[in-house]
């Protein structure tokens, strides 16, 4: 590994330029969800992404399949018997409101950090699977695998995309999601959403909604009450790290049991709603869990809308291998039905883990440990959700090392689905590099 380090390092360092105008120009693509068109089941941003991502592979040189009803990329290098995986999403989460800094597919420069939505989650992650491919190329590194790069468009918003990549291929022998952060995770939480109906009219509340995203904590909530409007914000996290955040639908809630002359009907309701979004662990649904592997269970509310008058909760669960998800499934539903809802389940998916002395893993960790320095570490578990969970053996990693903020930047903006998203430009470039070093080590004749 060491033998290539120097190439790697300084290959990294003449094209930096070059690099970071094509996460640009990938940024500029407002790959959100959207309607579904012939050839573009996730709506055309999403494959117009898929179209210029596929440019840039067939550009280089590199053999490129776009499976256009499945919604990704496959793009190949080398013939080895053995694969080795680099999987990336090129959609991204609803902009949200308060960006500060720029719009947010308006990609900027500043104080050493790259701000635009999906710079950090994830499109980053295709600029380090393009170039670790032309690095291998490139440089002439003697590589013993076959490299696959797979692009998605749907990881945000349902993995459609990974599912029909597995019912047709073969996944590679091990992957790097590279989806969360350095050095290594080795497994997911498992995932559950569901949706709370009330099967009552609001009487007086003309209505109360915001959100965009299960995942996302509701950030902004507005509501109304007799030519009244109300409006609050939050601080919004990505539903599986919610410490920190604070639920705008909840401070609305409060706001609305204040007002004296709220008929007791609608004021039962609201009291409802603010008692179910308080808190974020479950301890409302009587659902607490805590494991030495997957740290707590999460549950959290991510929208509010008003339909037909009645108000209606959308909600995020994150939970480990030791959590019996149906017996959790019957406590919401009882906790709901209690009080004069009903409850539907629309997707789920469950949790996985590496075993801590997967071969891949501990190469893996080797690398990291040697280009860090660092003499020991260890693999983690991720509290949200990549494609990881949907491949035989695959582990996470980040697309920035040493990842920091950038100084005065309100509470709640430059993460991952916060406004303001940001990636550190010299973080991406390390990352980039030690990404192509844990795959040769990955690819050393040893690993079988």
């Amino acid at each position: 590994m060491l033998d290539y380090k120097k190439q790697i390092h300084d290959y990294i360092l003449k094209n930096k330029v070059e690099i970071i105008e094509v996460l640009k120009e990938i940024v500029r693509i407002p790959s959100v969800r959207g309607e579904i068109t012939p050839g573009a089941p996730f709506g055309k941003a999403c494959a117009d992404v898929l179209e210029y991502t596929e440019k840039l592979y067939r550009e280089n040189g590199f053999e490129t399949e776009y499976d256009r009803e499945g919604g990704y990329l496959l793009s190949n290098y080398g013939n080895g018997t053995k694969s080795l995986g680099l999987f990336a999403h090129a959609d991204v989460v609803p902009v949200g409101n308060d960006w500060v800094l720029t719009k947010p597919f308006v990609p900027i420069e500043k104080d050493g950090f790259l701000f635009g939505r999906g710079v950090l989650d994830d499109k980053s992650a295709i600029i380090i699977s393009l170039y670790c491919m032309k690095m291998l190329k490139e440089l002439d590194i003697p590589f013993n695998s076959q490299l696959v790069c797979f692009t998605g468009a749907n990881e945000e918003s349902g993995m459609e995309d990974i599912s029909s990549y597995v019912k047709k291929h073969k996944a590679p022998a091990f992957s790097l999601v590279c989806d969360t952060a350095l050095p290594l995770y080795r497994g997911d939480k498992g995932n559950l959403h569901f949706v709370a109906k009330s099967l009552s009219s609001l009487k007086e509340i003309d209505y109360f909604s915001g959100g965009t995203a299960f995942n996302i904590i509701l950030g902004e909530a507005t509501a109304k009450y007799k030519n009244q409007t109300f409006t609050e914000k939050g601080i919004s996290k990505h539903g599986a790290l919610p410490e920190g955040s604070v639920n705008a639908g909840y401070l609305i809630a409060k706001k609305l049991l204040e007002i004296e002359d709220l008929c007791k009907e609608d004021k039962k309701q609201i009291k409802f709603v603010a008692e179910t979004l308080e808190k974020y662990y479950g301890e409302v649904f009587g659902i607490e869990n805590e494991d030495s592997v997957f740290g707590k269970l999460t549950c959290t509310n991510g929208i509010i809308k008003t339909i037909d008058g009645k108000l209606n909760l959308c909600f995020d669960m994150r939970y480990g291998i030791g959590v019996d998800i149906e017996d959790v499934k019957n406590k919401i539903t009882g906790y709901f039905t209690t009080n004069g809802w009903q409850v539907e389940f629309v997707k789920q998916r469950t949790p996985f883990c590496l075993p801590e002395d997967n071969k891949y893993l501990l190469a893996c960790l080797d690398a990291y440990k040697s280009f860090t320095d660092t003499k020991s570490i260890s693999a983690y578990i991720n509290a949200g959700g990549t494609y990881a969970s949907q491949l035989p053996c695959a582990a996470e990693i980040g697309t920035a090392l040493k990842w920091k903020m950038p100084k005065n930047l309100p509470q709640g903006h430059g993460g991952a689905h916060q406004p303001d998203e940001c990636i550190s430009i010299d973080g991406m470039l390390k990352a980039l590099e030690l990404t192509l070093l844990m795959l040769l080590e990955c690819d050393k004749e040893d690993i079988k």
